[in-house]
Order: C-alpha cells, then sequence, then structure tokens
C-alpha cells in the first residue's frame, strides 16, 4: 500500500509526463514560428527610401501594396549600372531606371579630387578619411556623390530643366523616371542621328537648359553629348554626380567654362553655329545675378 507521500510524488509525476507528452505534441503541430526579418524581394521600396520633389508626378506609383521587379541591366558603367525595373499596383504600371552604385569600396574616384574640394562635412575625422582615401573615406565620398546627383535632380526638376524625374533615391540606388521605353530607351546625344533641323532644335534646347541649371544654382560639371538624351524632339540631361554650385565651389567657374567649351565644339563641328565667349559670358550673368 502505497504511503501518502508516494500517492503524492506519482501525482506530480502523472502531471509532469503530461505535460511534456502536451507540449511536444504541440510542437509537431504548431506552424513554423512567423521570420519577421524576412525579404520580400518583389514588394516595392517606395515607402522606405527618399522621395524626389512635390508634387509627386500622377503617374508616380506610391502605394505601400505595389509590386516591383528587375527586368535587367539596362547600361553598365565604371561607377554604376542602370537596370530596368517595373513596378506595378493594380492596372498602373511604372518602368523606372535604377541606377545602381557599386560598392562603395570598390569605386574609382581617380580624378574626383576637382569636385569635392569645397565639399566638407565638418567632422575633422571624416574630412581627413576623404582626403586620404581610405576605406572609411572612400565609402563616405561615395556617398556624397549618390547624395549630390539626387540633390541637383530635386532642384533642377521643379524648375522645368528637362531632367529624369528622380522617383526615390535608397542606399546606393537611385531610381529615375525612364526616358524612352522598355523597347528602346531615348539614345545618347552621340547617337542619336540627328539631322541639322534636329541639331539647330537641341541646340536652342540646351543654351535655354543651361542658363536655369545655373540659374538654380547647378553646373553640371562634365556635360557633353554622351549625358544629353535624344528623346523624339527633345533633349534629357543626365549624369549628375559630379555637379557644382558655379559660385560658391572654388572649382565652379572653370567646370562651367569647361561645359561650354565640351558642347560648343561638339554641335559646332555639326554646322551649329554657336560662339563659345557669348555662351559663356551670358551664363557667367545668370550664376551672379541669380
Amino acid at each position: 500500500m502505497p504511503t501518502r507521500d508516494e500517492k503524492r510524488r506519482a501525482v506530480i509525476m502523472a502531471a509532469k509526463r503530461n505535460t511534456d507528452n502536451f507540449q511536444r505534441m504541440a510542437r509537431s503541430v504548431e506552424p513554423p514560428p512567423w521570420d519577421d526579418e524576412e525579404e520580400d524581394l518583389e514588394a516595392t521600396t517606395y515607402s522606405v527610401a527618399d522621395h524626389g520633389p512635390r508634387p509627386t508626378p500622377d503617374w508616380v506609383i506610391t502605394s505601400d501594396a505595389a509590386r516591383q521587379v528587375d527586368l535587367g541591366i539596362l547600361k553598365s558603367g565604371k561607377e554604376a549600372d542602370v537596370h530596368l525595373v517595373e513596378r506595378r499596383h493594380g492596372a498602373g504600371v511604372n518602368l523606372l531606371a535604377a541606377k545602381r552604385y557599386r560598392k562603395f569600396e570598390e569605386r574609382l574616384f581617380r580624378n574626383d579630387a576637382r569636385y569635392r574640394s569645397a565639399r566638407r562635412t565638418g567632422e575633422t575625422r571624416l574630412d581627413k578619411a576623404m582626403a586620404r582615401g581610405n576605406k572609411a573615406g572612400m565609402a563616405f565620398r561615395a556617398r556624397l556623390w549618390l547624395a549630390t546627383e539626387f540633390d541637383a535632380l530635386c532642384r533642377l526638376w521643379p524648375e522645368g530643366v528637362p531632367v529624369p524625374y528622380p522617383v526615390q533615391k535608397l542606399d546606393n540606388e537611385l531610381m529615375l523616371e525612364l526616358i524612352g521605353s522598355a523597347e528602346q530607351i531615348a539614345p545618347r546625344l552621340i547617337h542619336g542621328g540627328l539631322d541639322r533641323r534636329e541639331l539647330d532644335r537641341a541646340w536652342t534646347q540646351l543654351v535655354e537648359a543651361m542658363h536655369a541649371m545655373v540659374h538654380c544654382g547647378v553646373v553640371h560639371g562634365d556635360l557633353s553629348a554622351y549625358n544629353i538624351l535624344w528623346d523624339q524632339g527633345r533633349i534629357v540631361i543626365i549624369d549628375f554626380p559630379q555637379s557644382v554650385d558655379p559660385i560658391a565651389h572654388p572649382e565652379g567657374i572653370s567646370l562651367l567654362e569647361r561645359d561650354v567649351t565640351n558642347v560648343t565644339d561638339w554641335f559646332g563641328r555639326r554646322g551649329v553655329e554657336c560662339d563659345p565667349s557669348d555662351l559663356f559670358n551670358s551664363l557667367l550673368s545668370e550664376a551672379f545675378h541669380s
């Protein structure tokens, strides 16, 4: 005959076994834990990015429920690749140019000293790292270039300057309005095959655009027929990471003069009447009276 203590221990052990069995059974049928960290590769990135200037154009899909997919590389460059991205929501479709800068530590900044001479963070350690070109400094220099391009586009687009609308900035990527279509992106001016009438039209548009840019405090810094697109009778200027202020930047005026020389030489060789001195002087006047 078991004693009272033995009965009590037996009840406790039975309860424990029942509990253990129930827990094992429950574990065997419960669903796997929800992984909040699992990345949804087709989720829109718009909601977590820095957005372009307002008012946002009606065509831009801003819904958190939108889906997006990378359709492949449009163009590969030494510092960045441009991918074609499709973003959908309901019946709406955006085709965007995603400019993805390579890993910051892998980028090449052999000739950026002239552009960054006035770019200072105010933090001595960061400024010294950028000047020395060590890993941390190169990474920060790259972020400055990325931010410079986005800022320039955000300043120029609302003023009617012919540039792509900057949809968003996130990490090492700028998402831009696609110029042209998925089947035929707009060619660079140098590959556009413009006839004489089109060249005259493009020159007139470019002179107006350069005056508007300087009025906004932006010098492209590397302007040529390679970063001007020709889209159904209109120019669109691209690639602004090296842009500078014409007055505040110590190299601003000389970079403006180089831009003028580049474009007047190219158009002049194709028979367009253009005077580099007249254009440069008028742009200088615009810069100092804006």
